[in-house]
This record gives structure tokens, sequence and C-alpha cells, in this order.
């Protein structure tokens, strides 16, 4: 008879076998004690009982990770402003990683440096920029056969008096803020206004001449 891998055969009848059946074995503390639960013939009562709670601590999270996580208002340098959807999404990951009160402080701070560093930057090559481009203007300016040259005194005198004429304390401003004064094509234009008031004053000077009685009386005579 093949031998049974789950329970071994009774014995047989009359066979002068006087071996007790295993529940009729007088066995001590010691004997039971060496029978291992984790066998896989034998499923005792703890282990199942102990398999059970196993599976309930994988199933269930740790209870710290059901509370969520809150984050007071962040600590950020002066003149450093943060988008607020942006900084919502962070605090989301932040909660995410279980990150601390000043661990999430930490990865503000460094995030407000680096943006400050690259606006820094910016800065500096716009100011960059717009310098080499007021120097080049320049350049075109007293090079140009209208404006440059000998021509050129003359030019910014002209200029200078449109704008003192016309000119209101709000474009002149405007003109420092966009850095475009020196822009060829605009100080073109100063220069003809300015001229252009220049010859109606002279115009208007000679008109306007005053003349002698005998003038008005008798004009011919006075020019023969």
């Amino acid at each position: 008879m093949t031998e049974s891998l789950i329970a071994p055969e009774p014995a047989s009848q009359g066979a002068g076998n006087d071996v007790a059946p295993p529940s009729s074995r007088n066995e001590g503390p010691e004997q039971q004690a060496a029978v291992d639960p984790s066998a896989l013939l034998y499923r005792g009562p703890d282990a199942e009982a102990g398999e059970a709670a196993e599976a309930t601590d994988r199933e269930a999270p740790p209870a710290d990770e059901q509370v969520p996580v809150t984050y007071e208002p962040f600590e950020l340098p002066q003149g450093v402003e943060v988008d607020s959807a942006a900084l919502e999404e962070a605090q989301s990951l932040f909660a995410e990683a279980r990150l601390s009160q000043p661990q999430a402080q930490k990865l503000v701070d460094l995030y407000a440096g680096k943006m400050n560093e690259l606006v820094q930057r910016q800065i500096a090559t716009q100011i960059s920029a717009a310098q080499s481009r007021q120097t080049a203007w320049v350049a075109e300016v007293k090079n140009d056969p209208e404006l440059g040259g000998r021509r050129f005194e003359q030019a910014r005198a002209a200029a200078q008096r449109a704008l003192n004429r016309f000119g209101t304390p709000e474009l002149r401003r405007t003109l420092d803020e966009l850095w475009v004064g020196n822009n060829p094509q605009l100080f073109r234009f100063f220069v003809r206004v300015g001229q252009a008031v220049s010859e109606d004053r002279y115009a208007g000077t000679r008109s306007s001449a005053p003349t002698s009685a005998a003038d008005t009386l008798y004009p011919q005579q006075t020019k023969e």
C-alpha cells in the first residue's frame, strides 16, 4: 500500500503490532513542543492566528500614514514670491514623502535661492544687452550723414530743445525706463521737431518786427 503524505495508515488489526496510534501515545510536554507549527503537514491554531495577524498588518497602513500632513506658511526671502499653485503641488509632494516642517522648509529655501539666482542672472544679461545697444545707437547717430559728424552738437541741441518744449516729465521717465532715448530714429524725430521750432520762431520774429510810423505811412519812400 502506498504511504500517505497527509496521515499515516492506521495499524492493521490482528497484525500483532502493539504500537499505539498517534492519538493514544503518552507524549510529554517536550515532545509536544517539538512539533514545528510551520510544517507543511501541521497547521496548529497558534500558527493560523499568527498568519491572520500578519495578513492584517500587511493590509492596514501604519497609523501615522492615515493622518494627513499639513504645513505652516513657509518663510520666504524678502522680495521673493512663489506661485500659489506650484506651492500647493509642492506641499502635496512633501506630504507624500512624509517630510517634517523643517525638512520641507529646507527644500523651499533651496528653491527660492535658485530662483533668485536665476532672476539676478536674467537682470544682469538684460542690462548688459541694453548697454551694448545704447553704445551701438550712439555710434550710429554720430556716423549718420544728417545727424553726425560736425552736425552732431547742433542736432543734439535741437533734440533737447524739442523735448524741453513739448515733452513732459512722464515722457522723460518713460524714455529712461525703456532705454530708448538714444534710438537713432527717435533721436532723428526730436532733432527735426527742434529744427522746425527754431525755423518757425525765426520766421515769426522777422514778420513781427516793429516798424516806424514813416514805414507805415510811406512804405515806398522808406524803401528808396
